[in-house]
């Protein structure tokens, strides 16, 4: 899809309504719009709102990608084994332009925002529902879309707000019909993020009732999104310009997050958090508050693409004690693993070594001047010998919960360490080193990489350098001293890649985007 008008029909022909067995689905596939016999009762409006919590999962992977890979802790190059190229190469070492943007089509995330429209469209006219069901729906409905939108912002700035389903109501009569101009400023996208955020907040009206092992949206979600849209709000710059309400959004965030943390609790280890092999009940523990669900037989994650092959040679490695590594320590057996994306060495080196997080997400090797890592975390689980991508992924979770409130205590000049703590004694226990307070900055970095080390793979990276600070306001992006953080260089030629370019095949196709390339980029 290259343009906004193409995505809009292709999803009003989508067949949105898919096989979800484990959250008890009986309903066949119907066409999200044409079928006249759709819409009718509570069940078709339960199994679209499955229908769109599938599509969420199959852009997850688009998820990750916005969020980690310009992190600065993915290596390039071929893989430690030899065997494999590493993806993304451009993107990950930031060299991203406008005919090689890494994602297109705005991400392809307007398709699902075209579902979700539509669900809101028709769930606002139904006169089957009781009032407290249909506020749940358009509670997740658009707690969703905000979401969306909220990717959006982050990785373009300025975009297409696009709230109606305009091929459900009237199929546009010409393709300029069907597009979108880009929001005026950046300001206006945010505004309309936070207003959906508050319009989930009221349709909700309280009930933090979670749906499907914490694989639903809910209130809880949305005021997590609160509070990460406001704190971005209050700490990164809106159209070039210093943010104006600094100390109302970071209270309003921190109300947001407040009204979760009460609600769940810390597993006790954290590897638990994730897995689905030998603690099943850990899918949606008391930790998690919104994750995308994987199940074996019915979906997997893309995390085979960070391991080593079957058929590759790690014999004479041992791991971070010197025991010598067996052939198949992983047990990829014939899940068709390959090293695509490999996390740097110097990553596992951040962990303290009473650190449990490290080797519950890493697998360290080594051999002479080798020193590498493969990822434990995702592992899912073994299946008639194969190994099964089938860990969920999650979106928001407590730890997070934690840290984002410290985040936002340090920024109101209000002691963070009770948060920092929390996270520290779950990883390290008794040898949790103590946080000591101090500046802002030095602060912003204890967060930083207690994030860094909490979050490995969950799609927060990029965003967090784009979003925390150093002493004198900018993006820890820039502070190319730092281990793990100089991805850009605060120069002239590097500053406007904090967004994404248009690809040029959306440019080109669109006219109300000619002359409106992100600054920075070529239009052409």
């Amino acid at each position: 899809m290259k343009k906004i008008f193409i995505a809009i029909l292709a999803a009003a022909s989508m067949q949105i309504v898919t096989s979800c067995d484990h959250l008890d689905l009986d309903l066949a596939p119907e066409d999200y719009f044409s079928s006249g016999s759709f819409w009718k009762n509570e069940s078709q409006v339960n199994g679209a709102m499955l229908g769109i919590h599938n599509l969420v999962r199959g852009q997850q992977q688009t998820f990750w990608g916005l969020g980690e890979l310009r992190g600065g802790t993915l290596r390039t190059g071929t893989s430690f084994t030899g065997t494999a190229s590493l993806n993304s190469p451009s993107v990950i070492s930031q060299d991203i332009r406008e005919s090689a943007p890494g994602y297109s089509s705005w991400a392809g995330l307007y398709s699902t925002i075209f579902q979700i429209n539509n669900f809101i469209y028709q769930v606002e006219q139904a006169t089957f529902l009781s009032e407290r069901k249909k506020g749940y729906y358009l509670g997740q409905a658009y707690g969703l879309r905000a979401f969306y939108y909220f990717y959006l912002y982050r990785t373009y700035g300025r975009v297409p707000i696009v709230t109606e389903p305009k091929a459900a109501i009237k199929t546009p009569s010409s393709a300029e019909e069907g597009y979108t101009p880009r929001s005026q400023t950046e300001k206006e996208t945010l505004d309309f993020i936070k207003a959906d955020i508050e319009k989930s907040i009221q349709n909700f009206n309280g009930d933090y009732t979670i749906q499907s092992q914490k694989g639903q949206w809910s209130l809880a979600a949305t005021q997590m999104l609160k509070t990460e849209v406001y704190l971005w709000s209050a700490k990164v710059l809106i159209d070039g310009q210093q943010p104006q309400s600094v100390q109302a959004d970071l209270q309003t965030a921190k109300q947001a997050v407040e009204t979760v943390i009460p609600r769940f609790t810390l597993q006790v280890d954290f590897a638990r958090v994730f897995s689905s092999a030998s603690v099943p009940a850990s899918k949606g523990n008391s930790e998690i508050i919104f994750t995308i669900r994987y199940q074996q037989g019915e979906a997997t994650n893309f995390f085979n693409n960070f391991l080593y092959a079957q058929s590759d040679d790690i014999s004479g490695y041992v791991d971070d004690a010197g025991n010598p590594i067996p052939s198949d320590p992983l047990q990829v057996a014939s899940s068709g693993s390959i090293i695509r994306y490999e996390y740097k060495i110097d990553l596992y080196d951040l962990y303290d070594k009473e650190d449990k997080r490290a080797n519950a997400t890493f697998l360290n090797f080594n051999k002479g001047s080798v020193r590498a890592v493969v990822m434990r975390k995702f592992l899912g689980t073994i299946v008639d010998g194969v190994r099964n991508y089938s860990d969920d992924y999650p979106i928001y979770r407590l730890a997070e919960a934690y840290l984002l409130l410290a985040e936002i205590k340090n920024k109101l000049g209000e002691d963070p360490t009770e948060e920092i703590m929390a996270v520290r004694r779950r990883a390290m226990g008794t040898a949790a080193p103590q946080f000591v307070r101090s500046d802002f900055e030095a602060n912003e970095l204890a967060i930083f990489y207690e994030r860094t080390k909490e979050f490995v793979s969950e799609g927060k990276r990029w965003f967090d350098l784009r979003r925390m600070q150093d002493a004198n306001g900018k993006p820890l992006v820039f502070r190319v001293d730092l281990p793990l953080v100089g991805v850009l260089e605060d120069v002239e030629g590097q500053r406007h890649k904090l967004l994404w370019p248009i690809d040029l095949g959306t440019m080109s196709a669109d006219p109300t985007l000619q002359g409106d390339q992100n600054p920075g980029y070529s239009g052409t």
